[in-house]
């Protein structure tokens, strides 16, 4: 990887990380409804604002209605579906159970680019699963208390 990539990387581990603390916080106090809306809203209304600042509604409107239903699919199975349930999941279990299962979403990935992208399964692929699955049980204490 290249130092860009790296760096871009890294502040994407700390943004998430420390935007998990900040959820369930809000969920303290928010039903998970709430939280998605408000995120979303803000989201919304600063990348609005960042799409005009840098012409990305020309490159929208010129990409024509593939890229658009894919993007429309991703939104509605991440951040509709998976977010509301990863608030859901915040507001009723602890956040070092919950944050370690969401994290095997890579599983998922995976076994979706082999069924839909034809990318074949390696040797490091299936290390890697094999970690993902033994780093979840480790983090979040399955199997020793339950969840």
């Amino acid at each position: 990887m290249n130092t860009r990539g790296l760096f871009s990387t890294l502040v994407t581990v700390v943004g998430w990380g420390s935007g998990t603390i900040c959820d369930k916080l809000a969920v303290r106090d928010l039903s998970a409804q709430g939280v998605l809306l408000l995120r979303s809203l803000i989201a919304a209304t600063t990348m609005s604002l960042w799409g005009v600042a840098g012409g990305m509604f020309r490159e929208i409107g010129t990409a024509g209605w593939v890229p658009v239903v894919w993007v429309v699919a991703g939104s509605l199975s991440s951040q509709v579906f998976g977010q509301f349930m990863y608030y859901r999941a915040l507001k009723v279990a602890p956040v070092s159970h919950v944050v370690p299962i969401t994290a095997t979403y890579p599983l998922v990935t995976v076994a979706l680019a082999m069924m839909f992208l034809g990318e074949k399964m390696t040797g490091p692929k299936l290390l890697g699963v094999v970690f993902i699955v033994l780093g979840v049980i480790l983090v979040s204490g399955l199997g020793r208390n339950g969840l």
